[in-house]
């Protein structure tokens, strides 16, 4: 039995990523692992610091020995494919499809897929749309899906778990703007 583990939108080079907790996630679950699947929107920057960032992150997996286990799939912030894909000692994929004894899963970041929420739905409704979606008219960037098949995205930044169409999001490890605080001067 293969063991697998998805981290969705590290966005690592960013101000807002929680670097020290995706680290320490990983490193509680990398050893065990047959598999680390990154998917999407790793670096958030492709400037020196996002180069930087993969880096440091790609020496640090390395001396822990997970390397040649980690498969980076493309997201939605486009640059990164450009540092990605420029390392070839790593494995870039559009998509990750895996067979298990509950069916066929595919890891897909979103973005790339069309996974839009629209203003008055919620991104579980979005994805369960999507899934639909792909089922009747399928996309040049994933294998055909069929309705048993499980999705597993992570555009959404926001985690959750539809078992009924089989959709689900991993989150992400960058912290959202802080709401701006009422003040009495704007009440």
């Amino acid at each position: 039995m293969t063991l697998a583990v998805i981290f969705g939108d590290p966005h690592l080079g960013a101000v807002e990523c929680l670097k020290e907790e995706f680290y320490k996630a990983l490193e509680s679950v990398g050893e065990e692992m047959d598999l680390i699947i990154f998917n999407g929107d790793f670096l958030d920057v492709y400037d020196e610091k996002g180069a930087d960032a993969l880096e440091e992150f790609l020496e640090w997996a390395e001396e822990k020995g997970w390397k040649e286990k980690m498969v980076f799939i493309t997201g939605g912030m486009g640059h990164e494919g450009n540092l990605l894909f420029d390392r070839p000692d790593i494995q870039v994929q559009p998509y990750v499809k895996l067979k298990t004894s509950e069916g066929k899963i595919i890891i897909c970041h979103g973005h790339n897929i069309g996974l839009v929420k629209r203003k008055e739905e919620t991104w579980r409704e979005a994805a369960g749309r999507l899934k639909e979606k792909l089922l009747r008219e399928g996309n040049k960037n994933l294998p055909k899906i069929t309705k048993g098949d499980k999705l597993i995205i992570s555009h959404t930044h926001a985690p959750f778990y539809d078992m009924e169409n089989g959709v689900f999001a991993t989150g992400t490890w960058k912290v959202k703007e802080k709401k701006r605080k009422n003040t009495s001067e704007e009440m």
